[in-house]
């Protein structure tokens, strides 16, 4: 199986002809579209999702967020503890650091130098994926973008924003285990409640809960926590629990 995630969009021909590149290649590959609508060329967005997908698919991971197309950046695949990574070294691996195994540089061959995600990603994943990739340059590490940890001091904690998904969610990237117990969490002047699941809030109401990948979460019921707080992508938080 290959998964497929880019920042392309579906107006162009670019996604389509990467899989037809693949099945070029291997006509029997299972190919699944993750989303092609990550924030352009936000590889901290691409990170994320890599992240919420990779121990719920044991495939090839295709990604193509590359805003340095055609300059010296590696093209790597990464096998992980289920799958591979196929894309641009660009730190995209960031969240799943603990979970590559291997690192793989890929030969810079490609026929055009602002579309590597037909030329040289594409074809590379289908042969990862029929297990054609032992003859690659094993090599050390890979790029991270910076990220802190998320820090406790007594019943206050200090993360970052993560992700902001399609709803407006604002995910940090303080884990569940860190607000265990609590029933409330301020954040500045803000006190929301922390609930079960969006509809155990209140039409409009701002909510903290804990998300599907186990993180503390900002929302509002039938709204946008991200237009209520006015927080992006990479912003530092401090939250207190009460």
């Amino acid at each position: 199986m290959i998964t497929i995630t880019t920042d392309f969009g579906y107006d162009d021909h670019y996604v389509g002809i990467m899989k037809g590149v693949i099945l070029n290649v291997n006509p029997h590959a299972r190919i699944v579209d993750i989303t092609h609508n990550i924030k352009r060329h936000s590889i901290r967005h691409a990170s994320y999702v890599l992240k919420a997908i990779v121990d719920y698919f044991d495939a090839v991971h295709l990604f193509v967020v590359d805003p340095g197309v055609g300059t010296v950046r590696r093209g790597i695949v990464a096998e992980l503890d289920h799958g591979f990574f196929v894309g641009p070294d660009n730190g995209i691996l960031t969240l799943i650091q603990s979970k590559v195994k291997k690192v793989y540089a890929i030969k810079m061959n490609p026929v055009s130098s602002t579309f590597h995600g037909r030329d040289l990603f594409a074809p590379v994943a289908a042969q990862v994926d029929m297990g054609n990739f032992f003859s690659l340059e094993q090599v050390n590490g890979f790029v991270e973008y910076p990220v802190s940890k998320p820090k406790r001091v007594k019943n206050k904690i200090k993360g970052e924003i993560i992700y902001i998904d399609h709803f407006g969610n604002v995910i940090t990237n303080i884990p569940a285990h860190m607000v265990k117990g609590a029933k409330e969490i301020r954040f500045e002047e803000i006190t929301m409640r922390m609930v079960k699941s969006y509809g155990f809030g209140y039409s409009g109401e701002l909510l903290s809960v804990i998300n599907s990948e186990n993180f503390l979460e900002f929302a509002v019921n039938m709204g946008s926590a991200e237009d209520r707080l006015k927080l992006v992508l990479g912003d530092k938080v401090e939250i207190e629990i009460i």
